[in-house]
């Protein structure tokens, strides 16, 4: 079930403050860039199966990759190429993956919710778990 878009200003506070797609009152984070099994309010399960955040990597390095390429293109201007400048791109290229990383997850889990991916688990009469959208709050 897609959920319908609320507005940029939702997505862009729950991503950057790392909190709930679905609630946005606590954060979405266990620690610095795992996340709960579930929220500890609304009940979404944030991960459903394992791989599913590998599409957050994509971004993040592809992030990196365009900022690596503004830090060339203005170096080589610059400076020319010198003695170090591998070790510069590296250092820029491992800070801006560390950095971006947990926003980009962030953001990657809010786009799994929009799209119905991060949804409730509940427990049937039998005990076996079955999965429905979390439509609370949702017109």
């Amino acid at each position: 079930m897609r959920r319908a878009f609320r507005s940029v200003t939702h997505m862009t506070v729950t991503t950057l403050t790392g909190r709930c797609p679905a609630c946005g009152s606590t954060s979405a984070f266990a620690s610095l860039y795992r996340l709960h099994a579930t929220c500890p309010v609304c009940s979404v399960r944030f991960e459903r199966d394992d791989g599913s955040y590998l599409g957050s990597l994509s971004v993040a390095y592809g992030f990196t990759i365009l900022v690596l390429a503004g830090v060339t293109a203005a170096l080589v201007q610059r400076y020319g190429l010198f003695d170090g400048f591998a070790v510069v791109l590296l250092v820029v290229g491992v800070g801006t993956v560390t950095a971006v990383y947990r926003p980009a997850k962030a953001w990657w889990l809010w786009w799994l919710w929009t799209m119905g991916f991060v949804v409730t688990d509940e427990v049937n009469e039998r005990g076996m778990h079955t999965v429905r959208p979390n439509v609370r709050g949702r017109p």
